[in-house]
């Protein structure tokens, strides 16, 4: 089985509900950085009303159990759609795909608050909507094994940072800017699993950014491309103290968050602030830019182990692609190799999704795909539920003959 290589399809849509990223991956049963640079990568957008739709979702206010009810199949089609393109963009027929992984759209996120309190969290995008339309077998509802067994359902991703990423030396962290922030501090591959692999939620990213942005521009702009606004404004150092006085940015890993902390209501807030304290457009866009590079930073610096030194930060994300988050990062850990997962050959946007291709690859194979240290599990789990496909039964006999 060890030798069987599979096409998996890996898809996501992000806390900012953006898009649909969507990747196709040659995975053999433990992926190498080689293997994940074969994927193709796809985004589809998500169009006003669809992104509405999702929106209201979020809403506990306005979200019924109808609305959910609906939303989950109306998901499920999205992805199929986006499945079915992300395929064609590889230049495959969905026959020729064993695979397909979706984390869906996460609506509500709930960790666990303390010692013994069980967390929740809920995903939609229907599974067996995606295999039908398909015809392909379909894993997805990743989160909810790993919240079963004790632990906060992300970040995920330390599965992918700890299985393509381990250094020879040194502590090497793996940062993922979506719409909140993500590190895994990666001790030596020497250790093996004698040192555990701390990950955590650093904070808002581009979720808050992002939201600022869009109603600083009256709705004409969606992000802050390039840092442009940033790089032009200034950071307001007593403001950005003030923003940092929170107690998630002071709690221990492994921590998570979300929407439900830091959404729009907070995005709402920070913006009334910044305009109470006079601050132009861009000086206000510069310093929430800054509140992610430092929470990032501060989390960094707080849980590198001082016999391994932190040598280098990785990231990943949308976020790695905003000059001024990677310049204040830069400034912050001086004498750090400040990277991105693109040059080690793959795309900062299609990271996620092709997480999401591991962990389904793992599943399918009965593999454990958590890293428990990293999300507060009792235990590693193999986490996703299995939609069989139209090529269900050929699948089981290549991966079990």
């Amino acid at each position: 089985m060890a030798s069987i290589e599979l096409v998996v399809v890996g898809l996501i849509s992000g806390t900012s509900a953006d898009g649909i990223d969507g990747v196709v991956a040659r995975l053999p049963a433990t992926p190498s950085i080689e293997s994940a640079r074969s994927l193709t990568h796809h985004h589809v957008p998500l169009d006003g009303m669809r992104r509405s739709a999702i929106f209201k979702a979020f809403d506990t206010a306005r979200s019924t159990a109808d609305v959910v009810c609906r939303l989950n199949f109306d998901v499920g089609e999205w992805f199929a759609e986006a499945a079915l393109a992300t395929i064609d963009a590889a230049g495959l027929r969905p026959d020729q795909v064993d695979l397909i992984a979706s984390h869906g759209q996460t609506i509500y996120h709930d960790p666990p608050s303390g010692p013994g309190v069980q967390g929740s969290t809920l995903q939609v995008g229907e599974p067996a909507v995606i295999a039908e339309r398909t015809g392909v077998t379909t894993v997805a509802d990743f989160r909810v094994r790993d919240m079963a067994a004790g632990g906060h359902g992300a970040p995920l991703v330390s599965f992918l940072d700890d299985v393509l990423f381990r250094p020879d030396a040194g502590t090497r962290v793996l940062l993922n800017l979506g719409g909140i922030g993500n590190v895994t501090l990666l001790p030596p591959s020497r250790l093996g699993d004698t040192v555990a692999r701390v990950a955590c939620d650093t904070g808002p990213s581009n979720m808050v950014l992002d939201w600022i942005v869009e109603h600083l521009s009256g709705g004409s702009a969606r992000f802050d491309r390039d840092g442009e606004m940033a790089l032009r404004g200034t950071v307001d150092p007593g403001w950005l103290a003030h923003l940092m006085d929170d107690d998630y940015f002071r709690a221990a890993a492994p921590k998570t968050t979300g929407r439900e902390r830091y959404g729009a209501e907070f995005a709402s807030r920070v913006l009334a602030e910044g305009r109470a304290r006079g601050l132009g457009t861009d000086d206000i866009v510069a310093t929430v830019t800054a509140l992610t590079a430092v929470t990032v930073a501060d989390c960094i610096l707080a849980n590198v182990p001082s016999d391994h030194p932190l040598s280098e930060v990785v990231a990943g994300g949308g976020g790695a692609r905003n000059p001024a988050i990677m310049r204040e990062l830069r400034r912050r850990l001086p004498g750090v190799t400040i990277s991105t997962v693109d040059d080690y050959g793959v795309p900062s946007q299609a990271k996620e999704a092709l997480l999401f291709a591991m962990l389904g690859n793992a599943a399918i194979r009965g593999m454990p795909n958590t890293v428990p240290s990293s999300t507060g599990a009792r235990h590693a789990t193999v986490m996703g539920k299995i939609v069989p496909g139209a090529n269900y039964a050929r699948l089981m006999a290549r991966l079990y003959r």
